[in-house]
């Protein structure tokens, strides 16, 4: 079995011995089988202090794992699920620069790839949430009038 951290006399994160972090092969045979299997345990990563340890050391992406790591649930080295309350802070830089940063298709390939936004990407996210607040706020005046 597949144990993504080491036993530590101070703390054993909540994946320690727990085969739905990481299934057999055998156990699932696409997304769903191995989202049902994993997404219930995707809340025990959210209180752990080591899911950046935890990414460095599995290196999901180019190892293509599948199951959970640092908050998120992977299926061949992509993102396709991530905990509440989980940011991007644990996850490694971008690599290499995107002809599609700056733009939605960037800001979802660094996402897919288990990767920090890069600048151009993150200005583009926050001006989105800024574009969508004030749009909301608009309906609320209209429907307020």
């Amino acid at each position: 079995m597949f144990t993504a951290l080491p036993d530590t006399d101070r703390f054993l994160p909540g994946c320690y011995h727990d085969p739905r972090f990481s299934p057999a092969e055998g156990d699932w045979t696409d997304k769903k089988t191995l989202t049902d299997l994993c997404k219930p345990a995707l809340p025990t990563c959210t209180p752990c202090p080591f899911r950046a340890q935890c990414i460095r050391q599995v290196q999901p992406h180019p190892k293509k794992f599948d199951g959970i790591c640092g908050g998120r649930l992977w299926l061949d080295g992509r993102v396709i699920a991530v905990a509440d309350d989980v940011d991007d802070e644990d996850l490694p830089l971008s690599g290499k620069p995107r002809t599609v940063c700056g733009e939605t298709a960037g800001v979802a390939e660094h996402q897919a790839s288990g990767e920090r936004q890069c600048p151009a990407c993150a200005a583009f996210t926050a001006a989105e949430a800024e574009r969508a607040a004030a749009e909301a706020q608009m309906a609320e005046l209209a429907v307020a009038a």
